[in-house]
């Protein structure tokens, strides 16, 4: 800047340099200054000697800069199911490569070969799933990483890629540190494609040859201090990449489109664009669109289809089974959609099964069998389904089953006597068949209940072994079951002969439900069997005295081993010695379980455990004997109480127990200590309720509530967190119920908060408005906590409880009966 003296003023006008950003750790440091001025060729600086100087002291103890660091990739070779001892192939399955440190098996370079001898991937069939990651996230100070995302991408290995970057956001897991952080690929989704997917099926694969295969991370987070994002990538280097190659085999399999132009004869050559198809040719039945009178395919296999006079329509005696590769039925909607019957005879399908729209029908004495290697199995309604050819059947809608679900693998019976149900095949492996456990509302298998198409026994799961399995959800109904009858639901695994000499109730309608991909561990050191049944009698307590049954629960010796993982789905490495084996019991969805036992010895042999005398029907795993599921806590809950919040607990029993620290917090993160509530005993089996009201006044809108319970041997957990909102004005009197669902085995408790003391009156009525309890209750001023009796031998169903206040203001609340 110009001066009136002819001089000039120079000033630094962009941001202040922060000096304390450079030092790397506490002491005494200088500033040295000096200022030089260009002229021309010419420099003069100023001071022309020693630079000015000046001195500060820094303390403390630097904060690092965040870092991001994949430790691990794992990949599937053989696209089963994530348990090592159930894999067809499991010498060459889920192969861990650690990236940071690079031994043992460095993944850089690495080739992610087919098999143990370094075989190459089935350009159509081919599974090499990313099937697990692991990386470790390090912050501190203002800054907070809340997501990492992996990115992947296929080339050629001689070529440029082909598509962009697709990116799989990490799920955080474990116990996270204000430090630390780990994010893993979504346990819940492995072998679903969803977010573990196919490297061979990527757009860049599309002939033989050898790829690469391109990673890298990104965390993303805040700082707070400076209102900035935080981004880094591991490696931190731009345009850098984790590598690794894989070589691919064979050629695309060739396309033919029904075009109908003769009959509808799924083997006249003449219908179709390019040929019948066959296990190498993919099949495309279009949409022919409304008014086109061109028919669509029927399958009538090593039969002739005549009128109903008699006259033959076409002769396909000796034609063997219809055949296809892809077999993919188009249409946009249930009014716009193609159909393809099977009348007569079996239809196999050695590739993926599209049928989007339910344009697939199948007629009773009919067989669909699903024989390739791996396959994606949209949906459907069947009659009898076979699984063969080993590999990975992946199921990603809804299966109805009227007949019979078979494992090629040998003979198996259900319902019926063996000699009206024999199944006999000779394959060792049919493979596997997996459902999204994470969706089973939308993923599942249900077997159909007794009908006139399979000779009134309901529909049957045959032929499993631990080679060859349904892996997910599967569901089945009875109606009208009666006392004394013995059903094995589908043949899933779970018998039950309800009644005895003393009850003789009907449990009327009973839901089964199978889940064999989860195994609970809510212990560190104890944990179940990878097997879990879900038994839903219609009217569990009847008037009469309730129910009663002899169960047996059937279990694959492969559901014994390779439990105790970070999470109920990815394989650990305990196991459970089957002798040791009993039935566990859960009414609170795997929280806590009671012990039913077993009669006599596990049946090793036969793989079965039996118990009689079963009272209760919930949830059921098997589990240790030695090593038994937790009886600990069964409801921890939060609720707001007009200004305050209401924090509410129950246990079944209690071990060496000292007591409990209620905690808060106003982020999530930081919690502090509001109360500390002792045990009521050190140790106690039976149910033990626990409230205590927090009266602290929180500026935050949104409170969190955490329970830490502590051991007089100095072990400890926690429990939650559970939300209180604030947000809104309080009201004068407010009512609680907990724990809420309840069920025959927990003591009801009210907390009533009111403005005077006083007398009240409590009123409880069922849906229809009969009054099923009424009774007066004291009240004191502020919050009053009470049990409620008379309430534990209600039939399940919601009720409405009403209380009326001293002041004769009214409070209605529902609760739930289990």
């Amino acid at each position: 800047m110009p001066t009136t003296t002819g001089g000039s003023v120079y000033s630094e006008t962009n941001a202040l340099r922060d000096l304390i950003s450079s030092v790397t750790s506490a002491g005494d440091y200088g500033v040295e200054v000096t200022f030089k001025a260009n002229f021309g060729r010419s420099t003069v600086s100023d001071p022309a000697g020693t630079p000015y100087t000046a001195y500060f002291t820094v303390t403390g103890i630097p904060t690092p800069p965040p870092t991001v660091t994949a430790n691990t990739i794992t990949f599937d070779p053989n696209g089963v199911p994530p348990a090592t001892s159930q894999n067809p192939n499991p010498t060459n399955s889920f192969e861990t490569y650690n990236i940071n440190p690079p031994t043992p098996n460095p993944f850089q370079g690495a080739n992610l070969s087919a098999s143990a001898t370094g075989g190459a991937y089935d350009v159509n069939s081919g599974q090499l799933l990313l099937s697990g990651t692991s990386v470790t996230v390090t912050q501190a100070g203002p800054v907070n990483i809340a997501s990492v995302v992996l990115y992947y991408r296929t080339r050629p290995l001689n070529g440029a890629a082909v598509s962009a970057f697709q990116p799989i956001t990490l799920t955080e897991t474990g116990s996270s540190t204000s430090t630390t952080k780990t994010f893993v690929l979504d346990p819940s989704q492995a072998g679903t494609g969803l977010s573990q997917p196919n490297l061979i099926a990527t757009p860049a694969v599309t002939q033989a040859g050898t790829y690469v295969l391109e990673v890298y991370y990104q965390a993303n987070g805040f700082n707070s201090a400076t209102g900035n994002t935080v981004t880094i990538t591991d490696p931190p280097t731009a345009n850098t990449y984790y590598t690794a190659n894989f070589t691919v085999s064979g050629t695309l399999a060739a396309n033919t489109i029904w075009t109908g132009g003769f009959n509808d004869n799924w083997f006249d050559v003449r219908n179709w664009s390019n040929g019948v198809p066959n296990a190498g040719i993919n099949a495309l039945v279009r949409d022919l669109g409304v008014g086109n009178s061109v028919p669509y395919p029927n399958v009538n296999s090593d039969s002739r289809k005549t009128t109903a006079a008699g006259a033959v329509l076409y002769d396909n005696t000796n034609s063997g089974p219809a055949r296809a590769r892809n077999l993919v039925l188009g249409g946009t909607s249930q009014a716009s959609r193609s159909i393809c019957r099977l009348e007569q005879g079996q239809l196999q399908v050695y590739g993926d099964f599209s049928n989007i729209q339910d344009s697939f029908i199948q007629r009773e004495g009919t067989i669909m069998e699903f024989a390739g290697t791996n396959q994606t199995i949209s949906n459907g309604s069947f009659i009898r389904v076979d699984i063969s050819g080993g590999g990975n059947k992946t199921l990603s809608g809804i299966m109805n089953i009227s007949q019979s679900l078979n494992f090629l693998t040998g003979v198996s019976t259900g319902d019926q006597p063996a000699a009206t149900n024999p199944y006999t095949a000779p394959n060792a492996n049919a493979g596997v068949l997996s459902t999204n456990i994470s969706n089973p509302g939308a993923n599942v298998v249900i077997l159909s209940d007794r009908g006139l198409v399979n000779s009134n026994n309901g529909a049957q799961l045959t032929g499993e072994t631990d080679a060859s399995f349904l892996y997910g959800f599967v569901r089945t109904s009875r109606v009208g079951v009666l006392v004394g009858e013995t059903r094995t639901y589908g043949n899933m695994g779970m018998t039950l002969t309800f009644g005895d000499a003393a009850n003789t109730n009907n449990p009327g309608i009973v839901e089964v439900t199978r889940n064999t991909v989860e195994a609970y561990s809510p212990v560190a050191g104890r944990f179940g069997i990878r097997r879990i049944f879900g038994v839903r009698p219609s009217d569990p307590q009847t008037t009469t005295g309730g129910l009663v049954a002899q169960m047996v629960f059937r279990y694959r010796d492969a559901e014994t081993r390779n439990l105790n993982g970070p999470n109920t789905i990815t394989p650990g490495t305990g196991s459970i010695p089957e002798p040791n084996l009993i039935i566990f019991l859960s009414t609170n969805s795997g929280n806590t379980f009671g012990a039913i036992g077993r009669d006599g010895a596990v049946d090793v042999a036969n793989n079965t455990v039996t118990k009689t005398g079963v009272t209760n029907f919930a949830t059921f795993t098997l589990g240790d004997q030695n090593n038994p599921l937790p009886v600990r806590l069964t409801a921890f809950d939060a609720k707001r109480l007009g200004n305050n919040a209401l924090v509410t607990w129950q246990t079944a029993t209690e071990e060496n127990s000292k007591g409990y620290e209620v905690q808060s917090s106003t982020d999530g993160k930081e919690f502090r200590t509001v109360a500390y509530v002792p045990s009521a005993a050190p140790n106690s089996t039976k149910l033990t309720n626990y409230s205590y009201e927090d009266k602290t006044t929180y500026s935050a809108k949104t409170v969190y509530y955490r329970l830490h319970q502590l051991d007089l041997d100095g072990k400890d957990a926690y429990f939650g967190p559970r939300t209180v909102n604030f947000d809104g004005k309080a009201v004068a009197a407010t009512l609680v119920a907990y724990p809420n669902p309840y069920d025959s085995n927990d003591e009801l408790h009210l907390a009533v908060q009111s403005d005077e003391a006083g007398q009240g009156r409590l009123r409880i009525t069922d849906m229809t408005g009969r009054t099923v309890r009424e009774e007066s209750i004291e009240l004191s001023k502020g919050v009053s906590d009470m049990p409620v009796s008379g309430v534990k031998e209600l039939k399940s169903g919601i009720y409405m409880v009403r209380v009326t206040l001293p002041s004769g203001a009214v409070q209605n609340l529902k609760v739930v009966k289990q």
